[in-house]
C-alpha cells in the first residue's frame, strides 16, 4: 500500500509540474529584462540591438536593459552571458564572428557552439575598407600599390583581432604579398575614430555608415555582391573570393525554455516591422534580416566547418585554438 501510494503522489506531482509548465512560459517576460551589447556605443551592433529592443519592449511589456560589455571583438560579453542562468532575463547581442570566428584564433572560456542558445540573427553586416575623405589614397589600388612600396608603413584599424574585418586584410596582405600594420580597438566607432583623426590610414570597419553619409570614402567593400548604394566600389568577392558573411543577433546561455526563445524570436520579428527599425538600416547599410533559431544554429555549425578550412588554407592556424563543443 506504501509504495502504490508512493507512486501516486509522485505520478500526481508530475502532472502538476506539467500542468504548470506552459502557465510559467505563458507569462515570460515577468520583469525587466537585460542585454549585454557586446560591442561599444555607436557602432552597428549596439545601434541595432538597442533599435530592436526598442520595439521589442512594447510587444513583451517588459524593459529590456542594454548594458555594453565590449572587448575581445564581441566576446567578453559573451563569455559573461555563458555564466548566467538560462532563464531568459539575461541576454546577449553580438557578431556571428564571436562564435565562429575568433575561437579559431583565441582560447575562449565558452564553447561557441554549445555554451549559448542562439535566438535570432536581427542583420547582415556591409563592412568595407574607408579613409578620411582628404586621404592621399584615392582607389583601393593607390593604397596596395603604396603598401608594397613602403612595407610596414600603412597602418589601419578594425574592431578587434580576429574580427572578419580583420581576417579579410590578412588574406588581401597574404595575396598581394604586401606588409601592412594592424592597430585593434574595442569596437567599431573607436576604430573608425582612430582613422578620422588621422591615427592610422584606414579602417577595415564593421559598417559603412561614414561612407554613406560622405565622411569617408570606401575604397573596398567587404560584401559578396556590390553594394547597391556604393556600386562602383569593388568587392572582396570579385578581388579575392572572400567576404564578410558575419551576421548579428541575440543569444541567451546554453538550456533555454523553447517556448521562451518561441516568444523573443516572435517580438524581433515584429519589431523589425515597427518605426524604429528602419533608420537603423539605412543609417549603417545593414542587411535587415529574420533569421529564427533552428536556422541561424545551423548556419553557424555549417560556417564553423567551412571558417575552419580556409583559416588552415590561409596558414593562419592550424587547429582551433577553442573546441567547438
Amino acid at each position: 500500500m506504501k509504495r502504490k501510494f508512493m507512486g501516486t503522489a509522485w505520478t500526481a506531482l508530475i502532472l502538476a509540474m506539467v500542468a504548470l509548465y506552459p502557465a510559467a512560459a505563458a507569462e515570460y517576460p515577468e520583469r525587466n529584462m537585460n542585454m549585454y551589447c557586446c560591442f561599444a556605443p555607436g557602432g552597428t551592433v549596439d545601434s541595432g540591438i538597442r533599435a530592436l529592443c526598442n520595439g521589442a519592449e512594447k510587444v513583451l511589456g517588459q524593459n529590456i536593459v542594454i548594458a555594453n560589455k565590449d572587448g575581445g571583438t564581441g566576446t567578453v560579453g559573451l563569455a559573461a552571458l555563458a555564466g548566467e542562468k538560462p532563464d531568459g532575463y539575461t541576454l546577449a547581442a553580438t557578431s556571428s564572428a564571436a562564435i565562429m570566428r575568433v575561437p579559431l584564433t583565441r582560447k575562449m572560456t565558452y564553447k561557441p557552439l554549445a555554451s549559448f542558445t542562439n535566438i535570432y540573427a536581427f542583420a547582415g553586416a556591409a563592412s568595407g575598407l574607408l579613409v578620411r575623405p582628404d586621404s592621399p589614397f584615392k582607389t583601393f589600388k593607390d593604397l596596395l600599390e603604396y603598401a608594397r612600396k613602403n612595407p610596414g608603413k600603412v597602418t589601419y584599424s578594425t574592431l578587434g583581432a580576429g574580427s572578419v574585418p580583420h581576417i579579410l586584410m590578412q588574406v588581401i596582405a597574404m595575396r598581394e604579398k604586401i606588409d601592412w600594420v594592424h592597430v585593434p580597438y574595442k569596437g567599431t566607432s573607436p576604430a573608425e575614430t582612430a582613422a578620422l583623426g588621422g591615427h592610422v590610414d584606414a579602417v577595415s570597419a564593421g559598417d559603412v555608415n561614414k561612407a554613406l553619409s560622405g565622411q569617408m570614402r570606401a575604397l573596398l567593400m567587404h560584401t559578396r555582391e556590390r553594394f547597391d548604394r556604393l556600386p562602383d566600389v569593388q568587392t572582396t568577392m570579385e578581388l579575392y573570393q572572400v567576404y564578410n558573411d558575419s551576421l548579428f543577433a541575440v543569444y541567451g546561455p546554453a538550456g533555454m525554455d523553447p517556448a521562451v526563445v518561441k516568444k523573443l524570436e516572435d517580438a524581433f520579428a515584429k519589431a523589425q516591422e515597427m518605426d524604429s527599425w528602419k533608420p537603423y538600416v539605412e543609417r549603417f547599410g545593414v542587411v535587415s534580416l529574420k533569421m529564427r533559431s533552428a536556422e541561424y544554429t545551423k548556419f553557424l555549425q555549417e560556417r564553423w566547418d567551412s571558417e575552419v578550412e580556409l583559416e588552415k588554407t590561409l596558414g593562419l592556424i592550424k587547429e582551433p585554438a577553442t573546441q567547438p563543443r
